[in-house]
């Protein structure tokens, strides 16, 4: 943890440009203003004020060059748990700085645009070998079977501009095996709910329209845009669902409706809906959760469904029975969250999307063909990505940043582990010194004696309290109670504990019940003593702060013989005038 910690809060530098003004120099190593201020720029938390932050941040970004060089002079990037974790680094980001960015911020701009829209689609689909259907491994299909396909296509094309209509060539010409069921509609989709071709030959029409044949590996495409409506966003359900056999008979179908209308009296009566689901869903996966389905949004499930889903114009309410090719649904509305209108609001998750996505390719596809030119790639190249990816710290900046600054970051944690965290957790004759050379600074503020008791529930925590302020004894508690609660007692500062305070520093008090709202654990705090004399902590009631303290005390003298290895050398001018254009 405090490793991580470490690397996401370092202290980055940008590649020093040796035009540029010299802030400082340590060991005759210069620093440029440019390389301090984008650190300040990306990492500064201090909000004492922009001048008196900047102060402050020069002290620290120095203390951090030095530390850095230390490790270096000790060959500590040689390590092999260092260069694992490089690796390991690269590997993880590599693909994201391969990627145009320019074309990817197009991307992003395009799928927002789409996801303010859901449109309504009809598919029919040409097999290369209708055989083949059943098996999507199989792709050797055979020149004559994909010209077959293809001249059905060019006809299926020329009957789209006599003006025939598109759902009765579906029926007629469509290898889609769902066809007799739903005439070739899909329902309403949106951005990413399809492959991003036919994606964007759908957004490309206007209603009514119908593509021209897109080519798969798998066969030949046709989409018609039949309408379209503003996004519903996503919403969130529970549902109970009566569950349809295979090969149901009419006896069973009618058994399974009257049993779905009774729920549904019952879901609209008030009976809680957790008590339904758990009684009577036939949908596991959801029956756990009490029927809960999270994030609905068009082009996931049975458009009928979706369709019920988009009609809950309300949270709480509840839908008329459903029928699917699963079986009965009732559906009850929890939450809906609107599509986010905000380009720059929505830009995160939408680039998350699109780097789970195929579209992703064509951002990569862009970065390698404006890297041609450039460090001797050149346009008759063959494995271009492979080239890239060897010399990316010179096609991308960017890049060669993150490297640096992961590298900076694992070399301070290398070497502050080795200097001071690990030293100050096992020096334990060095922390006792320590602590006896400073008593009086650790010292209890008001303290009181205390147990703390924490149960599974509030219930139980309930139940411990009555029984505790009925016999006022804290071992029969623990004797009786052991079973569903932890019960915990020490000496604290009266502060420190939630509920006490000073104001109710006194024997026998107990705090209110407090529910821990992420695993709905409930606690309290009895008071059993207060001390009314100050006095100095032990090392061991003190252990915690002590070893902070001597970790900062280790690296304070640490950081003055490095001040005295690496002479740090401040530009004055450059200095002032970064100051007074900061004023």
């Amino acid at each position: 943890m405090k490793k991580t910690l470490l690397l996401l809060a370092v202290i980055t530098a940008s590649c020093f440009d040796s035009k540029a003004q010299v802030l400082f120099t340590y060991g005759g190593k210069p620093v440029s203003q440019q390389e301090f201020m984008a650190s300040f720029n990306k990492n500064n938390t201090d909000t004492s004020g922009r001048l008196t932050a900047l102060e402050n941040y020069r002290d620290l970004y120095i203390r951090f060059r030095l530390r850095v060089q230390a490790a270096r002079d000790l060959k500590m990037d040689t390590l092999p748990n260092q260069k694992a974790d490089l690796k390991g680094f690269e590997e993880q980001i590599r693909p994201l700085y391969m990627l145009d960015q320019q074309t990817l911020d197009a991307l992003v701009a395009s799928a927002h645009e789409r996801s303010l829209q859901e449109v309504a689609v009809k598919h029919l689909f040409i097999a290369f070998n209708n055989l083949k259907l059943s098996n999507n491994e199989d792709k050797n299909y055979t020149l004559p079977e994909k010209e077959l396909a293809r001249k059905k296509a060019a006809s299926i094309k020329a009957s789209l501009l006599k003006g025939e209509d598109f759902e009765q060539l579906i029926i007629v010409n469509s290898d889609d095996p769902e066809v007799p069921r739903t005439r070739g509609y899909l329902g309403y989709i949106t951005a990413f709910s399809l492959p991003h071709a036919f994606e964007t030959a759908i957004y490309s029409l206007k209603d009514g329209a119908v593509s021209d044949p897109i080519e798969t590996a798998s066969g030949i495409h046709f989409f018609q845009r039949m309408h379209t409506r503003a996004a519903h966003g996503k919403t969130t359900i529970a549902q109970v669902l009566i569950a349809k056999p295979e090969d149901a008979t009419n006896e069973e179908m009618r058994e399974r409706k009257l049993l779905a209308d009774s729920i549904h009296a019952l879901a609209t009566a008030g009976v809680s809906f957790d008590s339904l689901v758990l009684a009577f869903s036939n949908d596991m996966s959801s029956a756990r959760k009490g029927g809960i389905i999270e994030d609905i949004q068009v082009g996931q499930y049975d458009p009928l469904f979706e369709e019920q889903v988009m009609r809950l114009k309300k949270d709480g309410e509840i839908s008329p029975v459903l029928l699917t090719d699963l079986g009965f649904h009732i559906i009850k509305r929890i939450s809906n969250q609107p599509v986010e209108i905000s380009l720059a609001n929505a830009t995160p998750a939408l680039k998350e999307l699109i780097l789970q996505d195929d579209r992703k390719s064509i951002a990569a596809v862009a970065f390698i063909n404006k890297s041609i030119g450039k460090n001797g790639l050149t346009s008759n190249m063959a494995n271009k990505e492979d080239y890239i990816a060897k010399r990316l710290e010179q096609f991308n900046p960017a890049y060669a940043t993150q490297i640096k600054d992961f590298k900076d970051g694992n070399l301070l944690f290398e070497i502050m582990d080795k200097k001071v965290w690990g030293k100050a957790s096992t020096d334990l004759e060095g922390l006792k010194k320590f602590h006896a050379g400073r008593a009086n600074k650790y010292r209890w503020k008001q303290s009181v004696f205390a147990v703390t008791i924490t149960a599974q529930n509030k219930q139980t925590a309930l139940v411990i309290r009555e029984a505790f302020e009925k016999d006022q004894s804290v071992e029969q508690i623990k004797k009786m109670y052991s079973e569903v609660s932890f019960v915990d007692s020490g000496r604290y500062e009266a502060g420190e504990l939630l509920g006490v305070g000073a104001e109710n520093a006194k024997a026998g008090f107990v705090t209110p019940i407090y529910t821990n709202a992420s695993d709905e654990s409930a606690s309290f705090i009895i008071v059993v003593n207060v001390f009314k004399d100050p006095s100095n902590k032990t090392f061991e009631e003190a252990r915690g702060t002590v070893i902070n303290d001597y970790q900062q005390y280790l690296e304070d003298g640490w950081i003055a013989s490095l001040k005295k290895k690496y002479p740090v050398v401040l530009n004055t001018q450059t200095w002032k005038t970064l100051i007074a254009g900061m004023r």
